[in-house]
């Protein structure tokens, strides 16, 4: 539903709908948690029902496209987003964009002013890593994005599967590292993840579950995807007592250094290590240990050279898959 004649709505048509002010409006899509729940639904669903896009940020960009493209992403300790984020930043300088960077801290308002500020400044293209991919996080700032010409891709982290995406072999990864487990014959490991519910947490450890012994002993602990997070969960799960482990498994790089660090404090020398995703620079400093890992440029590459293409109207590949391959082992 438009407004009347056909014109985009506005802030004001909205404030009019809702019965709010328009600095109310304004609010709800800069500063969404200063809004009062209840209104700032409200709000949010007649901007729905009217297809509103903000565009507060941008008052005199009147082409239907800027030369703009965002990078938002979780955190860029990650090495593959940091891979992404240079290797985007040159190909879309060298096309006359440029590059917009938000990193959110984990922060779901941080993510939500983001976006805003993008559709708002119409920019020509996204690549976004959203700061939950469990099943319950809350999406619906980011429909915005299906009624804008903006074009999106999802880097690792998905809130919708159906979308274009670059992303990892979750179950690939698992099995290659459960076939380090299974030939060393490991009796009690412990695997670290991110959030519970994550999907990619959920994928990698369900894989190595199926793919190892049944008479292997395995301890899960869910911690985050950020190091400094990770690190103070690992801490308190070795603070209870429990450090018997054959190998400690990290999901992504970010848990496993998180991992080794903890286990640096408490002199765990005879525990071996394993990671899905690299160690960042860990052979500079003598640690080398099986990983799965992952061609970071193959995948920075892909996912600049997609969203260039989509941008420009050329053909090109919207979900791909990047599958690892075991290093250090053998």
């Amino acid at each position: 539903m438009k407004a009347p004649g056909n014109k985009s709505p506005t802030i004001t048509d909205i404030a009019r709908l809702a019965g709010v002010s328009s600095i109310t409006v304004s609010r709800t899509f800069t500063d969404p948690y200063k809004v009062k729940t209840l209104t700032r639904e409200k709000i949010l669903r007649i901007a729905r029902e009217v297809e509103y896009v903000p565009n507060i940020f941008a008052q005199n960009i009147k082409s239907s496209q800027s030369p703009i493209i965002g990078i938002v992403t979780d955190d860029t300790f990650n090495q593959s987003y940091s891979y992404v984020i240079q290797e985007l930043c040159l190909r879309a300088e060298a096309k006359g964009y440029s590059v917009m960077i938000f990193t959110t801290g984990g922060g779901r308002a941080s993510e939500v002013k983001a976006i805003n500020t993008l559709v708002g400044y119409k920019a020509a293209g996204v690549v976004l890593s959203v700061i939950s991919d469990t099943p319950d996080y809350d999406v619906s700032h980011l429909k915005i994005l299906h009624h804008s010409p903006t074009k999106l891709i999802q880097l690792d982290r998905q809130f919708d599967t159906s979308l274009p995406a670059v992303f990892v072999n979750d179950e690939r990864a698992g099995r290659l590292i459960a076939s380090v487990i299974t030939e060393k014959s490991w009796r009690h490991i412990l695997v670290i993840g991110g959030h519970e519910h994550s999907r990619i947490t959920q994928a990698r450890v369900n894989s190595i579950l199926q793919n190892i012994p049944a008479t292997t002993q395995v301890t899960c602990l869910y911690a985050d995807y950020r190091y400094d997070k990770a690190k103070e969960i690992i801490a308190a799960h070795f603070s209870s007592g429990v450090m018997n482990y054959d190998a400690i498994v990290g999901i992504n790089g970010a848990i496993s250094l998180a991992a080794r660090s903890v286990a640096t404090t408490w002199s765990l020398k005879s525990v071996a290590f394993l990671s899905i995703d690299d160690i960042p620079n860990a052979e500079d400093f003598g640690f080398f240990y099986p990983s799965v890992v992952h061609d970071y440029k193959q995948w920075a590459t892909i996912v600049a050279e997609n969203l260039v293409a989509a941008i420009e109207d050329r053909p090109w590949q919207q979900r791909t898959v990047i599958n690892g391959f075991l290093k250090n082992y053998r």
